[in-house]
């Protein structure tokens, strides 16, 4: 009964997260802050549950065993595990690939997002889940037998995620949990997940704080400050994705003699935005020249399927670059789009 309120419970949380990702109005960075207030409550609701559970005399099977060996051993299984799926997919994307929920966690790179995606993931998520799935639940199925207990909780710790496209993999891993925890205790299970989930933290801290790089698409190149990776998006020489869901796409457009920043200026003035992009709303009068290293650019404020952002017209001879810039309502991708502005280079 308790692990299914527990799964209740995640599922009410999933789907307000839900209902608040269809609010178009409603800018990425302010959705993950909501998103991660909506998790520790959550967590913090379960573990209230499961305290009150243990108030009428459970009592935990912490250790089997030397505490140090199973919280060496769980450790040593968790985290290689961890490191040897995080290779695979890394090799196969070519890049060093961790969660995806974790990094966006983290984008912003700073130090609120930063502790409380950690402490989200390598304690919350190891303590509560390991005391209800496998202190509490596996425990409660032994007498039934020790393979059924595990398929069992492994079964429900996949449902609580609430992922049907990642139930195997999560009943897995849950089973395997399931096992250390016959083997050595909680101490051990607990220290396997937080091993695991750590690996997958550290590597997402690399990807969120890495220092910039040089980006290349068609004969634009920028460079990209940590946290930004190139993406794939039709029609577009380059693509990126920053803290928060921001996005940066630029496209190459070719021309003879490219308009004057007067002449652009003067094009956006008169509705020539609106005329080619019907659902785009331009704020005529954040029209402004800029001047950057490759030459007079035009930058106008604009606000696309309800996010704001920013357009950037840079007139060149034979090749003028368009390029338009969705923060997120994120404060890093803000301060780092004028510094990818700044390193903007046309071969």
């Amino acid at each position: 009964m308790l692990v299914a309120v527990a799964i209740g419970i995640g599922a009410l949380g999933m789907a307000l997260s839900w209902h608040l990702g269809r609010d178009a109005s409603l800018e990425p960075e302010t959705y993950i802050r909501y998103a991660i207030v909506i998790t520790l409550g959550v967590y913090a609701v379960v573990g209230a549950l499961i305290v009150t559970q243990l108030v009428p005399g459970v009592r935990l099977r912490w250790q089997v065993g030397s505490p140090a060996g199973g919280i060496l051993f769980g450790a040593l299984v968790g985290g290689g595990l961890s490191a040897a799926l995080l290779t695979a997919v890394s090799a196969a994307a070519g890049h060093l690939s961790p969660d995806p929920r974790i990094v966006t966690m983290m984008s912003e790179g700073d130090a609120a997002h930063l502790v409380v995606s950690a402490l989200i993931a390598c304690a919350c998520a190891p303590l509560v889940e390991e005391v209800l799935f496998r202190g509490l639940l596996l425990e409660s199925l032994r007498n039934h037998g020790s393979r059924v207990a595990v398929l069992v909780s492994g079964a429900a710790f996949a449902v609580w995620h609430l992922n049907p496209a990642a139930l195997r993999y999560y009943a897995l891993m849950g089973a395997l949990l399931g096992v250390l925890y016959l083997k050595r205790g909680l101490i051990c299970s607990i220290s396997a997940h937080v091993a695991f989930n750590g690996v997958l933290t550290v590597a997402a801290l690399a990807v969120v704080l890495a220092p910039a790089k040089v980006v290349t698409g068609g004969h634009v190149s920028l460079r990209a400050p940590g946290g930004w990776s190139t993406t794939h998006e039709g029609g577009a020489d380059l693509a990126l994705t920053g803290p928060s869901g921001a996005t940066l796409l630029v496209v190459e457009v070719p021309t003879v003699t490219p308009p004057s920043p007067d002449v652009i200026v003067r094009r956006i003035n008169e509705g020539l935005l609106t005329q080619v992009f019907p659902g785009l709303q331009v704020d005529v009068t954040k029209t402004r020249q800029v001047k950057l290293p490759v030459g007079a650019a035009v930058e106008i404020d604009v606000i696309a399927q309800g996010h704001r952002g920013t357009m950037v017209f840079v007139p060149l001879a034979g090749e003028s670059v368009d390029m338009v810039f969705l923060s997120g309502g994120s404060v890093k991708a803000q301060t780092d789009f004028p510094r990818m502005l700044a390193s903007l280079r046309v071969s």
